[in-house]
This record gives structure tokens, sequence and C-alpha cells, in this order.
């Protein structure tokens, strides 16, 4: 098979398995790809570019931060011979724990080895070690012609002046080239697909005209056909093309760079896709109001101050982020978050209700964010009290703070009201808890 079939397959492989999200539980997510230079001695650079989406990992908090450490190790090998093993490890830190739910965000890092004039075997394995959680992908690699006119052409997300240390090994003479090995540039992030490609040029052909054609073409059809004119001044050229995406509709795209110096045609493919990412609001209540008592119920004092000036869209943004930061916290995912708390509120309804919903009543509160009570002890106030006798319930948790609720049915119409909370830091006791009960109420019964 040509290699350079064999790495666009490589590539799409990727991008098929992305979308159709068939990668097991037990395997890392991530994106591979490889370009192919020539050294001035007709070596082969090969450049090992990866890429892991941050949600594909697990952080751990430390230090005022998170990080998830990555072993990696590529093995090159020419029939039964290993030639070349390194291993790294990859520390990735973020500070926001809402990063490691982006859709956007990952980590990028290459290695890269010379190679001489032959055909190798080339095995890639990743294992965080934080979830244990492996990736593995083997493939062949050709190393690039001696003759070869044009190298791989290198797919970049951008390409911007850099001086930082960040990125370090993606720069050349002062630029930084983010390449994506993932192939899929988001028109929301990306305006351009920038092309890395380098000329090679015998000492005799120098300063003679060559033409380089670059063509894109969409499920069979030409799409862009331009031609530039150059005249190499070193044996060693550098070219960045620029595909703008503004105008090109979401889908699969493929590339070739088409090189003619004389009587001599040379020709390297490239694949991209063009994706229309739409974020995903999360809720469970169609109504925003409603979403936002239900938060105030895990987030108390830290919902926003300026939710009433908020429009619509930054409202339901922000319901998303909390549920995101919910399946953070508890370890599940976003969807078992929501339908663990719509299964509360359910059961809420179902037997706190009275005047209003029962997920917004006292009782509905407390099981809605804690779950279903160990214990639960009903009695009646005694004739002691304030009031004419009324039920109460106390309800016990045996985990976390040994949680104690007290509530009793002032009106006498199911709709409890809580007047006593230990071990829960975001519930208030009555000051005259015990003039609802009489003063004859056994405290004993709170011990937990």
């Amino acid at each position: 098979m040509n290699i350079s079939i064999i790495k666009r397959i490589l590539a799409l492989s990727f991008y098929v398995l992305c979308s159709l999200g068939a990668y097991a539980t037990e395997q890392i997510h991530m994106h591979i790809d490889y370009n192919r230079f020539l050294t001035s001695d007709k070596d082969t650079v090969l450049l090992l570019d990866y890429q892991i989406p941050y949600r594909s990992l697990v952080f751990l908090a430390q230090n005022g931060a998170y990080f998830a450490e990555v072993d990696i190790q590529v093995q090159i090998s020419n029939r039964d011979s290993v030639l070349f093993v390194q291993s790294i490890t990859d520390n990735i830190g973020i500070r926001s724990k809402y990063d490691a739910l982006s859709t956007q965000k990952s980590y990028l890092n290459r290695m890269n080895f010379i190679l001489s004039p032959q055909n190798y075997n080339l095995n890639f394995t990743a294992k965080d070690l934080n979830s244990n959680k492996e990736f593995n992908w083997s493939f062949p690699i050709a190393t690039l012609d001696a003759n070869s006119r044009i190298s791989d052409v290198e797919l970049n997300a951008q390409v911007y002046p850099d001086s930082s240390a960040y990125l370090q090994k993606f720069r050349r003479n002062g630029f930084t080239y983010e390449s994506l090995p993932s192939i899929i540039l988001n028109r929301e992030y990306h305006e351009y697909a920038h092309l890395y490609l380098e000329v090679y040029t015998p000492e005799t052909e120098l300063n003679t005209p060559q033409l380089l054609m670059l063509n894109l073409e969409q499920n069979g059809e030409l799409i862009m056909d331009e031609y530039l004119d150059f005249t190499p001044q070193k044996s060693i050229e550098v070219l960045t093309l620029r595909i703008p995406l503004s105008n090109l509709e979401a889908g699969k795209y493929r590339g070739e760079i088409i090189l003619q110096a004389e009587e001599l045609t040379d020709t390297r493919n490239f694949d991209f896709v063009l994706s229309e990412a739409v974020e995903l609001m999360l809720s469970l209540f169609p109504d925003p109001e409603d979403e936002y008592g239900l938060m105030r119920y895990f987030m108390a004092s830290r919902t926003p101050a300026n939710w009433d000036s908020m429009n619509e869209e930054a409202k339901r943004r922000h319901i998303t982020n909390f549920w995101k930061s919910m399946a953070l916290s508890t370890g599940m995912s976003e969807q078992n978050i929501i339908d663990l708390v719509h299964e509360r509120v359910e059961h809420s309804n179902r037997y706190y209700s009275s005047l209003k919903p029962g997920w917004t009543t006292d009782m509905g509160r407390i099981y809605i964010r804690n779950g279903a009570p160990s214990d639960i002890e009903r009695g009646t106030s005694s004739d002691e009290s304030r009031f004419v006798r009324k039920d109460y319930q106390i309800w016990k948790y045996s985990s976390g703070n040994r949680a104690v609720y007290v509530f009793i049915d002032i009106q006498m119409n199911n709709n409890y009201r809580l007047i006593y909370a230990s071990g829960d830091d975001m519930e208030q006791s009555n000051p005259d808890w015990m003039r609802f009960l009489g003063s004859d109420f056994d405290s004993s019964l709170l011990r937990n």
C-alpha cells in the first residue's frame, strides 16, 4: 500500500472513531499524526505528534491546580529488530476544573526521530496513570525518498509569532506551528487551515522557476484550485499556505500539493475535517428560573448575584457549567448526575407536594441534596408546645457529617417545615424550634 494512503487512513481512522464514540471505556481517546521531512544528508526527520483531549484524562487536585500523568512509549522496529525505544511521562496541568470538561481543549506534544532510508514499523502506547486507561496503535512508516522534492504536508490549527516556552517543540523561526493530529478544524475557533511543507531543490536547479499547485476537493467536487509561482533560492525552502475556512461547508476535505519542476512532478496529499460543533446545553427544567432555584440547593451563596440581569443564553450557559461541575465533583457523567437529581425531584413531587410542588418544599430540598435518609422517626408534638399538636418527622443520615433534620407540619397540610438542622452548614435551625415541639420534647431523639 502506498505510504501516503496509509498516512491518510491513519488520520481518518481517528476521525471516524472519534465521531462514532467508538472508544472503549478502558481506552484513552487520543489522536496521532506524523510528518516526514528531509535533512541535508537525505535522512528522514519523523515528527510524531499526539493530541489528548482533556475530557479523556483523569485530573487530580493538587497544590491549587489539577494534574494528569500519561506514560508514553514509542518503539520503532525493522522486521524483527527493535531499533528505537523512547519513553516519556507527560505531566499535564490545568488551573480550572472546567477545562477537564471542555470539548475543545487538549494536550499536544511531539516526539522526533532521525531515520535512515528504509521501511519501519512504529508502535505507540500511552497510559493514563490516574485511571489506568491505555491506548495502543501500530502502523508502518517508510522514509521519504532521497529524491523527493516536497515533504509531507503538516496541518496546523494556528501559526503565530511566539518566543515563550509554551509549545517550544512546535516553534520554527520565531513562529509556533500548532499542529492538529485530530485533523478536525472548527470554524468557530479556526479561521484558516495552515499548511506547512518544505521544498527540496538540487543545487543545479536553484533560481529556476517552479510551479506549486494547491487543490482541495469535497465529495469529489473541486473546491479550490490555486497556483503559486516561486523560484527557490536555497536547497531547502519553507512554505506556509493558508486555506480560508469561512466559506467552506462542514465536512471532510481532501487536498493535494503538486510541485512541477521542469519535467519532474511530486505530489503530497492531506486531509482535514471542518466541523461546526454545537455546544450541548445541559438542564433539568425547561424554565431557567426553576433551574436556578434547584442550583441554590447545592450552591447556596455561590449562585451568581447578577442572575436577574443575565439574558437567557447566559443563564443556560451558567446552568450547563453547574451540571458539569456537579459531574466532576461526584465522579459521575453529566447525564447520570442529571438523571439522579431528576429521580429525586420526581420522588419529592410524589411524596412532599402540598400547596406547591414537592421539590420546592423543605423536605424536597433536603431529599434532593442528600437523597433518602438512613432513618425516619415520626411523632406528634406535645401539649406543652406553642401550638396544638402537630406531626413531626426526624430525618437522620449515617454518612458524611451524620446530619439530622426535624420537620413539622405547622399548617397540617403536609407542608412540613424545617425547624432544626445539625451537621449541615447550608441549613439553619429556628431559634425557637423547641417551642414547636414542646418543652418536654426528648432531645435525645436527635442523637445520631
